[in-house]
This record gives structure tokens, sequence and C-alpha cells, in this order.
């Protein structure tokens, strides 16, 4: 029989809206020599259309964006006294007291550990409070090169770099994408750029709205969407407060679009210019999805999201490049064209699902 690898995490269930959900899925459904078991809760459905993977009814219930602290002691007495995979794969964010447990039930179990770094810490100090994997995956180089920095190698960890991965994203029709242009009113054929980031840690919304003010001088159909999921109870303020500040006939603000999937894949560019990931992981999934659908991306090249080819990169802090490359996609069909090409061609040769499994498939034979 096959080797086993069971992947710690919070529940895996709909709805996959959530970097670490989506990496856990999208991997155990791509592994070819192990047999993937997922943590998840007893009513969960079939993780996609596959029998393949185990569900482990480690959970009580889905819970939110985080499981309680109650949940999480469930899912350690199950790892404790019930797990019998010959591996295991830890993706969460890394703190100090869940990654103590972490290590002390490797231990009294003694089983070969991947620990893969699901977004980074806002301090990468004490790296020995943070790390306890046989093997640590960073998902970019960036967050790789900080816990080097913070003395990783030096307390005997090794660092690998893996990027997340990306499975099949279901395309939109025109029907849907016009359906979500209605929910929010925007005109159909009006240029529309997207802002998927948060409103309340990054600075990413208001490059955003400060760059809108220039580009609807010069695209004044133009309609901007501040697609935010709410972290605080200060998001929908923060959000009313750009429509206003922009007009309410150029400017949106969504916590929760019907179909996001819909919304991107009808923009005209998604603007991310975005100087603080924490709380996400370092490549957002929202981005990897454009990617996929044709939506050209712009970032600032910088931290985690320098890993990002074939996206239009600008340098940091930069308005004036943001406005006019802004400019250009809603102007140039033939520079979207380009753009869209070489994303496309850098999610096949970096992101793809089977490719990211495979990777981390040689470490598991590594260990086990």
């Amino acid at each position: 029989m096959a080797p086993s690898v069971l992947f710690v995490s919070k529940p895996i269930v709909p709805p996959f809206r959530d970097g670490t959900k989506c990496l856990v899925r999208d991997v155990s459904l791509n592994l070819q020599e192990f047999r993937p078991i997922v943590m998840s809760t007893r009513s969960a459905p079939p993780l996609g259309a596959s029998t393949a993977v185990e569900l482990a009814p480690a959970y009580s219930s889905s819970g939110g964006f985080s499981p309680t602290w109650r949940e999480n002691a469930r899912a350690a007495l199950w790892l404790l006294a019930r797990s019998r995979a010959d591996l295991w794969h830890f993706v969460f964010a890394p703190n100090p007291r869940t990654s103590q447990a972490a290590r002390w039930l490797k231990r009294l179990r003694r089983i070969p550990v991947v620990q893969t770094v699901a977004s980074p810490p806002r301090s990468f100090e004490p790296v020995e409070a943070l790390l306890f994997g046989d093997i640590v995956v960073a998902q970019s180089r960036w967050t790789r090169d900080q816990f080097l920095a913070a003395g990783a190698a030096e307390c005997g960890y090794r660092i690998e770099v893996i990027p997340p991965p990306i499975g099949a994203v279901p395309l939109r029709s025109e029907e849907a994408i016009r359906a979500q242009r209605h929910e929010l009113s925007v005109p159909d054929g009006a240029p529309l750029f997207v802002y998927p980031g948060d409103l309340e840690v990054s600075s990413g919304a208001e490059a955003v709205a400060t760059a809108a003010t220039a580009v609807l001088r010069e695209l004044p159909d133009a309609v901007f969407v501040f697609a935010c999921r709410a972290k605080t109870p200060a998001a929908p303020r923060l959000g009313e407060a750009l429509v206003r500040r922009l007009g309410a006939e150029r400017a949106r603000f969504s916590s929760d679009p019907t179909d996001v999937l819909a919304l991107m894949a009808g923009a005209t560019a998604i603007l991310f210019p975005v100087d603080d990931l924490w709380g996400k992981v370092d490549l957002p999934i929202s981005l990897l999805e454009a990617m996929v659908l044709g939506v050209p991306i712009v970032v600032w090249d910088q931290g985690p999201l320098c890993d990002l080819e074939g996206v239009i990169r600008l340098p940091p802090g930069d308005s004036p490049a943001l406005v006019r490359t802004t400019l250009e996609l809603g102007r140039s069909p033939e520079l979207r064209s380009r753009v869209i090409a070489d994303q496309r061609r850098s999610v096949r040769d970096h992101f793809s699902a089977s490719r990211v499994a495979a990777q981390y498939e040689q470490l598991y034979r590594e260990l086990v």
C-alpha cells in the first residue's frame, strides 16, 4: 500500500475562498505516490470529484476563518490518539503557541513532518518558536529569506520554496459576467478595475484610490470596485469612505460579491499595489485565479509579489506609474493580450497544482 500523508490544517470544507484550504485541496487532489488524508468534519462533502482523498473527522464543525481553541484542542487530540499516517504535512500560519503544540505532538508520535508556512508571521523572531518541521516550506523567496535572516539555518532548519498551487478554475460565461456587473451597477462595456485586497492592513486600497482620481480624468467612464473581505468591523466604513471620495458613479465597495470569479473575469485589470500581505498567503489565490481567467494584474515589485512572473510589476509606491499603466491597460487591447499570454505561461510553468504536488511529493519521499 502507498504511504499516507495527513494534512494538518483548519477544516477542509467549502467554501474554498481561503488560500490555506485551497492549497490543501489542490495538493491532495494531485498526489500520485502518497495517499492523502485531510482534516475535516463528519458532515463534509467529498473533496472535489475524487474519492481518493480520505476525510478525517478531526473537527466537530467548520467554524469561521480560524478554528476556536476548543476545535484546535480536539484536532490535537485526534493527532495524538488516532492518526495512523506515515507523514504529517502542517499547513498554517505559524505562531508560538500552535507551533509549540505541533512540536510536542511530533516528538510524542515520532512522525516526520513537512511544515508549510501558509502566510508569513508578523515577526520572524524568535525563529525557534515558529518552526518545527523536518523540512519547512516557504511559499515565496521573500519569506524564505526572512526566516534565513532570522537564523533558521543556524537553528538547523531546512527551508525550501514551493509556490502555492492553482487547480482548475471554472471559467465564467458572458451571462455570469454580465450578471455580476449588473449586481454592482457597472455598465456593460465600461472599463472595470478591481482591487481584491484588504482595507485595514496594507496601503493598497489607498494607492488604488489615489491612482483612480487621476485615471478617471482620462477615462471618465471607468469604474473601480474594491472587493474586500472584511477583516475587522472597520472595513465597511473604510470602503464607504472610498466610494464617497471617488463618487458613487465611479466606485463600488463589495465585501462579498455573489460571484467573485465573474467579477474578476469581467475586469479590464486587477490592481494590487499592496505593501503588506500579513494575514494572506504569500501569493493570494485571487491573483492566481485572475491569471488563469485571463485578466492582467498590476502589483508593486516587492515582498512575496516579486515571485509573480508575467504580471506587471511596478516600483513600490510609484503612483504615477500606476496611473500610466492603468490607463494603458484601459486603452490597449494589444498590451492586455501580451500580459495575459505571459501570465498563463507563468501559471503553467510554476503554479499548476500538478507541478506543485510533485514538488511536495519529492520532499515526502525524502522523509518517509
